[in-house]
């Protein structure tokens, strides 16, 4: 039995032996330096690429689960892998698939992410870009840039590329990066390009090595290279056919996140002491601290940390003012900022950032909690924290009352009996939805009305339901308002961001 470890060190793989040695040699040579105690391993996920190889050269590389399998039968007990992948992508997550059905095979299983990960990731990159660029543009009186050609995906990852862009933007770096089978496209690019008066371009490749992708889409005097697509538009292109892996920063980015992923590790071992940590979704119901349940109350008194949404004005969050009393006066309170504006770009890094920050506290061994208004599967943040958590960490999910719920028992207007239907209704969505609903249903529950609620009363008026309806701002809380006279509303100028609207055909509004 062989009871060393294993390092192995996976990419996609590439036929041009030129870059090969630049680039995946180049990383695979870094990380081992570090790791010279380890017996070293190669794996590609590119089938294809092996077979062309083997065909072309009689070398063999072996893919993931065939490495894994000769690993585990010759005894090894702890692999360290690191990917070369670039993002959380189709490739990546094949990878990830293929390890968790060896993971119980090893005693340990510890793997680096890919380059673009987290919002530190995103950042460095950036940081890297800028560099990157200002040596190549050197002529500061003209108007140069940088193009960088990714690869691109029709996977769920392929925000990375956009995600990457506005890093750049944010750091004023006079680059712009494109995709060839995805987005941002070459053509999304020119138009910003023209758009910021661009006369030169310093063409690169965001790709590991430069391959396939670099030498032909982007470099080649094919018509439909990227080269002569920009020449043919009037740019002065210079090529720089350089993949980024052979950068020895980024090379040291990969090391740097195998050992980040083998100290998290550690910290695990320290604490195989310590109880498995959950984290914990909690509805703290409408606004009155009352109306948290009982399971509630004591699953705050078991949480470590808590997360809360940061307030605009620097005072505690409404979740946190409603689960106050509630609160340990040991619990530690990490308020994270929660995008509320429509660059989804902005957003997915936000919520990657929060989420991976509680998956790190989590495994540490700390219970954690977050706690949301409302119930947290209705209209809540939690739920994209839930999606980027599922599966990773043990997560358990605690109901609460919503607004609709309790502005319905606490005025005594039914929502829905027998063969009733009910509907619940964002009023962001357009107008003509809106009414068809309406008419579809028995009973409508018509949130987020803050925005337009003069309209949605028009609305209801010209239905002639205007007795059949109850508007509430701030169910449960202080300043709860409750309307009941359509007259009434028309006269406002405006009415408080948790607004809701009732409305049930079959019972007359008393």
């Amino acid at each position: 039995m062989n009871n060393k470890d294993a390092l192995v060190v996976i990419s996609f793989g590439t036929s041009h032996m030129d870059t090969r040695k630049k680039t995946i040699e180049a990383c695979e040579n870094t990380i081992r330096k570090k790791f010279p105690g380890m017996d070293f391993y190669r794996a590609w996920t590119s089938r294809m690429i092996i077979k062309k190889l083997k065909k072309r050269d009689n070398e063999e590389i072996m893919y993931p689960d065939e490495l894994l399998e000769k690993l585990y039968l010759d005894g090894y007990k702890n692999i360290y892998i690191q990917s070369l992948h670039l993002i959380c992508g189709e490739e990546y997550h094949k990878l990830l698939d293929i390890i968790e059905k060896y993971r119980n095979k090893f005693d340990r299983v510890i793997l680096g992410r890919p380059l673009l990960s987290n919002l530190k990731d995103y950042d460095d990159i950036a940081e890297f870009i800028k560099n990157v660029s200002k040596d190549d543009i050197k002529n500061k009186k003209s108007n140069e840039a940088t193009v960088w050609m990714g690869h691109g995906t029709e996977h769920n990852a392929h925000s990375s590329y956009a995600a990457l862009d506005y890093r750049a933007k944010r750091e004023e770096v006079a680059a712009y990066i494109a995709t060839v089978e995805g987005h941002p496209s070459l053509e999304d690019i020119i138009y910003f390009l023209k758009r910021d008066k661009i006369e030169k371009i310093h063409l690169r490749p965001f790709l590991l090595v430069a391959g396939d992708h670099a030498k032909n889409d982007m470099a080649s005097d094919d018509k439909d290279s990227w080269k002569s697509i920009l020449e043919r538009e009037g740019f002065d292109v210079e090529l720089h056919l350089e993949g980024i892996g052979e950068f020895e920063y980024i090379q040291n980015k990969f090391l740097k996140n195998l050992e980040e992923a083998m100290s998290e590790e550690s910290k695990e071992v320290k604490n195989d002491i310590v109880k498995k940590a959950k984290f914990y979704g909690i509805g703290v119901g409408p606004g009155d601290s009352e109306l948290l349940t009982i399971k509630a109350v004591k699953t705050l008194e078991k949480i470590d940390v808590l997360y809360v949404p940061q307030a605009k004005d620097g005072k505690k969050s409404t979740a946190q003012n409603i689960a106050q009393e509630y609160l340990k006066p040991s619990l530690k309170i990490k308020e994270r900022h929660f995008p509320m504006n429509y660059n989804i770009e902005e957003k997915n890094l936000a919520w990657d950032s929060i989420s991976s920050e509680i998956k790190n506290d989590v495994e540490s061994g700390i219970n954690v909690g977050f706690i949301t208004l409302g119930d947290p599967m209705v209209y809540s943040t939690y739920v994209y924290l839930l999606e980027r958590l599922i599966g990773k960490i043990e997560i358990e999910t605690i109901a609460g009352i919503n607004s609709f719920i309790n502005i319905s028992s606490s005025n005594n207007f039914p929502l829905a009996m027998d063969r009733e239907s009910l509907a619940v209704v964002s009023c962001t969505d357009n107008y003509e939805s809106i009414s068809e609903v309406i008419d579809k249903f028995d009973s409508v529950v018509l949130m987020k009305v803050y925005k337009n609620f003069r309209e949605i009363i028009e609305m209801i008026e010209n239905k002639n339901l205007e007795n059949y309806f109850i508007m509430v701002s701030n169910s449960s809380m202080d300043s709860e308002l409750v309307y009941r006279d359509i007259k009434e509303i028309k006269n406002l100028d405006k009415v408080p961001y948790f607004t809701t609207i009732l409305l049930n055909k079959k019972w007359k509004n008393l």
